[in-house]
């Protein structure tokens, strides 16, 4: 049975069932105490995580909202496709070629994902490069 990323949730469980995956990515520490906990998340747009201490090598954020757009096909039946967005930041000690291995891993993990907009990011933060990932809810998800 071939599996899809129709939701954020999917995408997360997918991901977060990936030890490659998750050896790839960093850590949070949150100022409640609470941490070291991978740094993958499942957020709005806009939504902060709850007072993060500290984040440390590549962190994986997906957006729990896409762009959708209606394909409609021969019978006139709507069918919807939804394009989710994740972002890959590398924060310090973490480099450039940690970000690419983690999107690289996603973009074998999803069939037609692209990585996109790889951009330095404001000097200070902490954070040196990110990459936003697009994942297409009408392409399969590939198993482990």
């Amino acid at each position: 049975m071939q599996n899809y990323p129709t939701s954020a949730q999917i995408i997360y469980d997918t991901l977060a069932a990936d030890a490659t995956f998750l050896s790839l990515l960093g850590e949070y520490n949150f100022k409640s105490g609470t941490g070291p906990l991978t740094a993958l998340s499942v957020v709005s747009a806009g939504e902060d995580l709850p007072s993060i201490r500290k984040v440390s090598g590549v962190e994986c954020i997906i957006q729990d909202a896409g762009n959708t757009q209606a394909q409609n096909y021969l019978t006139d039946a709507p069918d919807y496709v939804t394009t989710w967005s994740l972002f890959l930041v590398a924060w310090e000690p973490s480099k450039g070629a940690d970000l690419q291995n983690a999107a690289e891993r996603i973009l074998s993990r999803f069939v037609g994902a692209e990585s996109i907009q790889t951009v330095a990011t404001t000097d200070g933060l902490g954070s040196l490069v990110q990459t936003k990932v697009f994942i297409r809810s009408n392409m399969p998800i590939r198993p482990l």
